[in-house]
């Protein structure tokens, strides 16, 4: 056979290949139907924010086999949503934001559902918070804020998403350090609790950054304080409460969780599903760079050992505050 003959035999053999490959990629997936994209809190909070910006990187990257949609399934700190993706058992058609509520709401009893209900499949990121009053409030510093909360026990009133969620725990953990008393009011969202906050309803609340940006850029709102270990990237003026004197610090997990008993192929699936979007220089730049984030990427194992430690974290703190028993 002569030498042009070789090189055309194995040009058509490479076309072939390349044909077949996407075929081939798509025959690997376990997903045979659109997929719901539950996000457990109400549109307009960080949650809301990281889905709908998941969904979109996906989509944008073509990293999954078929379309994807963002549900809320908001009510009862989670619990609804929780109870919803619970009983779709072994379907990978079905994923949910996890967050430090998937932890608080069961240990109050408002959900038969734990984190071992679920199977974890990756963290993607940290989201700190920040201590965030009006722009007209009285408090310049927190400083101002703690010395005025001294002489007016319980009358500043601090809010967050649900009760006791990871807000909650931060005003816990801020107060008792401090040693002053707060009167916490929960919503269902932080898109809910700013706007309270904008409208004179609640004196502080504690919005993730991304939460807070427009209203930060706007200068609607002034930053106390950040509860992270360091200052953030992206807003270096921002102190720590550790610089300013209180031993507070609390990172919010951003989990993806599916449903128990997932086969080991759905699951390796989704792991690299979600691995490519952690990965991305969208999501690197356009979320986690923009939204103040700290970057986490960690397998399933990964995420299932830093669920038990979150979740006794958390079992310590509300036995403190006296929730639980």
């Amino acid at each position: 056979m002569k030498r042009k003959e070789h090189l055309l035999i194995a040009f058509m053999i490479a076309a072939a290949l390349l044909l077949i490959a996407p075929v081939a990629s798509l025959a690997q997936s376990p997903l045979t139907k659109p997929v719901e994209f539950v996000c457990h809190a109400a549109a307009g909070g960080g949650s809301d924010i990281q889905a709908r910006f998941i969904q979109s990187v996906i989509e944008k990257e073509k990293l999954c086999s078929q379309p994807v949609a963002v549900v809320n399934r908001a009510g009862g700190g989670g619990a609804i949503a929780f109870a919803y993706v619970a009983g779709k058992k072994g379907d990978p058609h079905i994923w949910l934001t996890a967050t430090t509520s998937f932890m608080t709401t069961p240990l109050l009893g408002k959900s038969k559902y734990t984190y071992k209900d679920f199977t974890p499949v990756a963290n993607l990121a940290f989201d700190d918070f920040l201590v965030t009053v009006r722009a007209d409030a009285p408090w310049k510093t927190l400083k101002d804020l703690v010395e005025d909360a001294k002489k007016r026990p319980g009358q500043i009133k601090t809010g967050g998403t649900y009760a006791p969620g990871t807000d909650a725990l931060i005003d816990h953990l801020f107060a008792k350090e401090a040693g002053i008393k707060f009167n916490y009011i929960p919503f269902k969202s932080g898109g809910q609790a700013m706007i309270a906050l904008l409208g004179g309803n609640i004196d502080m609340f504690y919005p993730n950054p991304g939460e807070a940006l427009a209203q930060m850029e706007a200068k609607k709102v002034r930053i106390l304080g950040v509860t992270s270990d360091k200052r953030l990237e992206g807003a270096p003026n921002i102190a720590t409460l550790k610089e300013l004197g209180y031993n507070v610090s609390m990172q919010q997990l951003r989990s993806i969780a599916a449903p128990k008993d997932l086969s080991p192929a759905s699951l390796k699936y989704l792991e690299e599903v979600f691995k490519k979007v952690a990965n991305s220089a969208t999501w690197k730049e356009k979320y986690i760079k923009e939204n103040m984030l700290t970057w986490d990427y960690k397998t399933s194992a990964e995420t299932q050992k830093l669920w038990e430690d979150n979740n006794t974290f958390c079992a310590k703190t509300m036995k403190d505050m006296g929730v639980i028993k």
